[in-house]
């Protein structure tokens, strides 16, 4: 009988410690879905045709359907994306003259209110474009909206607030 009263504490501790580790913050798969794309986004070497597709079209499932990023503090303008298609076409234009990127995503600050979340952040990339010598290294302090519209956390958008190179010069 004291035997089945172990293993019965046994499983409540194992229950418990589980329901721990796979129970995550809203927080945490906010900045584990920045973390996802991150990665996806890197480029080792450069890419051939299909590659670049693929992943192009990966990298558009983190975004909503339409999203706006607003420019206009680093002398662009406010981009409007109508379509999800229109994105990963952007992204494919983008990847096909990269050879390589390396990113980072630091100091993030995540505000959820509801289905909808804002993230602070400071991003750097570090790469080269096919058929330049050198890197290129830019860093900005950007902020990222985020909207959930089922179960998935999904980019709405962005907004450009300092490169953070020109601040440090």
């Amino acid at each position: 009988m004291h035997k089945h009263y172990k293993l019965i504490a046994l499983a409540a501790v194992v229950a418990l410690v589980s329901l721990f580790l796979l129970h995550r913050s809203e927080e945490d798969r906010v900045i584990g879905q920045l973390e996802d794309l991150r990665i996806l986004a890197e480029i080792q070497a450069p890419e051939s045709s299909v590659e670049l597709l693929v992943k192009s079209r990966l990298l558009g499932e983190f975004f909503t359907e339409n999203s706006s990023y607003d420019l206009t503090s680093s002398g662009h303008r406010l981009y409007e994306i109508p379509s999800r298609q229109e994105l990963v076409q952007r992204i494919a234009r983008i990847r096909a003259r990269l050879a390589s990127l390396e990113l980072a995503l630091e100091d993030m600050q995540v505000s959820i209110e509801g289905d909808t979340a804002s993230v602070l952040l400071r991003g750097t990339g570090l790469g080269t474009i096919r058929g330049e010598d050198g890197q290129f290294l830019e860093v900005h302090s950007v902020e990222i909206r985020l909207e959930k519209p089922e179960d998935t956390w999904l980019i709405a958008g962005g907004r450009h607030i300092r490169n953070e190179r020109e601040q440090a010069e």
